[in-house]
């Protein structure tokens, strides 16, 4: 799998965007957090920008689902928006009971990314199994 360079200005040109991918990133990702924060079954997120073996970049989308039954639907949630705002950057989105945070609300990014891959992997590895 080939993963587009986001410096490439030729990318996602035909993507809905007044400027380039690589300089509209900032935006899409906040707007991203906005609109995943927004998801009725989801009751906290944090989306996270990593470089994964075999993939390349990509997003992270960590979320607490408000209830066990809303695991799958938050995660079908969280990739649809994904595709829609920043369709030029793969994305993986996993549940977790909560968000590790600093005393100042930070995200313990090192932490959570840390304790994902094997989930990950585990997603990558086998995506007939994780298709919702």
């Amino acid at each position: 799998m080939t993963v587009p360079s986001l410096d490439d200005p030729t990318y996602g040109a035909d993507q809905a965007y007044e400027t380039e991918p690589s300089e509209d990133f900032e935006s899409a990702f906040f707007a991203l957090e906005l609109e995943l924060l927004e998801l009725p079954c989801v009751k906290d997120v944090a989306v996270l920008r990593t470089r994964l073996p075999e993939v390349g970049e990509t997003l992270v989308v960590v979320y607490v689902p408000l209830a066990e039954d809303q695991e799958a639907g938050g995660r079908q949630a969280a990739l649809a928006a994904c595709e829609r705002l920043m369709p030029w950057v793969p994305a993986q989105a996993t549940a977790v009971d909560s968000v590790p945070r600093t005393a100042d609300g930070t995200v313990r990014a090192g932490l959570l990314i840390d304790s994902l891959l094997p989930q990950i992997a585990r997603d990558l590895l086998s995506p007939m199994e994780m298709s919702d």
